[in-house]
């Protein structure tokens, strides 16, 4: 219950100012650290949710298609979740796609996104690296989403199924 009230704020937090505040993640983090012994995780179970969403997001964050933030607040939900939070990054992964194409589609730019992401991906083939992921246009909060949301339908739709409330 703690982590969905947690989670509840940082998307308050998201859609006001688009950000996650760096001390509303330290917050998140010693919630989470002083709630350990009442989980029942063992160190590695920890380790394994909050380092790897870290690890295997950085890329992303790298190229621009990622949020520090969100990967900072899959590190909190690491500590609430321990080895859950792969499931909890991989549906919200999902449901941050549903969201994305239900943007496009209302703001008519699925096909130049389509257009965009191919240009980007033969670029990185030509270059034989991973470089930054190009702008749709200049308004570039337009072209993005509230992944915190994301995280939210993930933990909900991960809470339904592992009765973890």
């Amino acid at each position: 219950m703690v982590l969905l009230f947690y989670l509840t704020a940082a998307v308050i937090w998201d859609f006001t100012t688009f950000r996650i505040p760096n001390y509303f993640i330290f917050f998140g983090l010693i919630l989470g650290a002083s709630l350990l012994p009442f989980r029942g995780y063992g160190i590695q179970e920890i380790l394994l949710g909050c380092l790897c969403p870290v690890v295997f997001l950085y890329p992303l964050f790298c190229m621009g298609a990622f949020g520090a933030g969100d990967i900072k607040l899959f590190a909190v939900t690491g500590l609430f979740l321990g080895g859950l939070n792969i499931y909890l990054v991989a549906v919200s992964f999902a449901a941050g796609g549903v969201l994305s194409l239900f943007q496009m589609l209302s703001d008519r730019s699925l096909i130049p996104r389509l257009v965009c992401f191919y240009s980007y991906l033969a670029g990185c083939i030509h270059e034989r690296k991973f470089m930054t992921y190009p702008s749709y246009s200049p308004q570039k909060k337009k072209n993005q989403i509230h992944f915190t949301a994301a995280v939210m339908i993930g933990y909900l739709m991960l809470c339904a199924w592992k009765e973890c409330l």
